[in-house]
């Protein structure tokens, strides 16, 4: 869009210049913030003038020569998603959140030329965009980024390593209990109850619970591969023997009326194609997420907590692992059925829901 032209008035103003009741501001062509020039209107151009010749430098003609053969941030980012990331053989879960960044830095850095980004600019980005978690994730990638792009010759530094590395902040979330799986599960849908159900008797993820389907029960058995440990060996491979409270749950949903291929299912208000289904009925692991949090925040006592520390889907697995011991079943058992390659990572999971004995040490000495 061209500039709005200037009236007769202000038109001895240099660019971005403006007056106000005889006080002149600059507006700055970047950010858009206005700054005071003082009354001297001389002044005043004179730095304009010079402000504009710093910050207006990409349209002049010197620095489009300068950089005519200069890579734009958003070329990177297109030549890393078809030559990088390929080879780094993601599970399709976390390809999509590496997917889902890499359009967030794109739309907010792709007009950006590769050899001009600075330390500055990119720690000002991450501070100004992203907390704790998001931010760790975002600012790994860009450093992933620019180390690609110093191997094909798309960049002269790694202006990413430089910033402040930061440590995630401790998750504040609540551990789930039995008492507030019960008020979620009371007031579920039927396909969430079965999903509900399945996740606690089970110990499975999310994306393995939506994946599993009707055909893979054989011989009283369910054979189901953990998408996240598979390259892990064996452990990631799971014949799960299926008693009585397993065997529930796969007759509840075969029951439900709707013809799917898949245990977790669900008629939906409008039938849509999509890439990311196999089947209309088909729950996506999001969807199985967001369906949770919406009748979890049903539960007034839930509701009243900071949205940080609500329990999300994911906390059944962990309640689960912890019903097990309770009743008596070995470490070794639970850590096999969640698919964990050390009983640390199990305890991790488990230790959350010790409840603790209320008790005294009053002897007087």
């Amino acid at each position: 869009m061209a500039a709005r032209r200037r009236s007769n008035k202000n038109r001895d103003l240099e660019p971005n210049l403006h007056e106000y009741g005889g006080y002149y501001k600059y507006r700055h062509p970047q950010t858009g913030k206005y700054h005071g020039m003082g009354k001297d209107k001389r002044a005043a151009n004179a730095a304009a003038r010079k402000l504009n010749s710093i910050l207006l430098e990409h349209t002049d003609y010197t620095r489009r020569i300068l950089t005519a053969d200069a890579v734009r941030f958003a070329d990177v980012i297109k030549r890393y998603r078809n030559e990088y990331l390929p080879t780094k053989k993601l599970k399709p879960r976390t390809l999509e959140e590496t997917n889902y960044r890499l359009n967030r830095l794109e739309a907010d850095l792709g007009d950006d030329l590769a050899c001009d980004m600075s330390v500055k600019r990119l720690a000002d980005y991450l501070d100004g965009h992203y907390k704790n978690n998001a931010y760790v994730k975002h600012r790994g990638l860009l450093v992933e980024i620019f180390r690609f792009a110093l191997t094909k010759g798309l960049a002269e530094s790694n202006p990413a390593e430089d910033t402040l590395a930061k440590t995630a902040a401790e998750k504040q979330r609540r551990p789930l209990s039995k008492a507030w799986f019960d008020s979620i599960h009371a007031l579920a849908p039927e396909w969430l109850q079965i999903a509900m159900d399945f996740a606690l008797v089970s110990l499975q993820r999310r994306s393995d619970l939506c994946a599993a389907k009707f055909g893979d029960i054989q011989d009283e058995h369910l054979y189901l591969v953990q998408r996240k440990t598979e390259k892990y060996g064996h452990r990631a491979h799971l014949r799960i023997s299926i008693g009585p409270s397993l065997d529930a749950v796969f007759k509840r949903s075969r029951r439900t009326g709707v013809p799917s291929p898949f245990i977790i299912h669900r008629r939906p208000e409008k039938i849509r194609r999509s890439k990311e289904t196999e089947h209309w009925t088909q729950v996506r692991p999001q969807t199985l997420s967001k369906a949770f949090a919406e009748v979890r925040d049903q539960v007034k006592e839930i509701a009243r907590l900071p949205a940080e520390q609500r329990p999300t889907l994911h906390e059944i697995r962990a309640l689960g692992g912890h019903l097990y011991l309770e009743a008596g079943f070995s470490e070794e058992y639970v850590q096999t059925l969640m698919g964990h390659s050390s009983a640390k990572m199990t305890a991790h999971y488990t230790d959350r829901h010790i409840e603790w004995t209320v008790c005294e040490a009053a002897l007087p000495l």
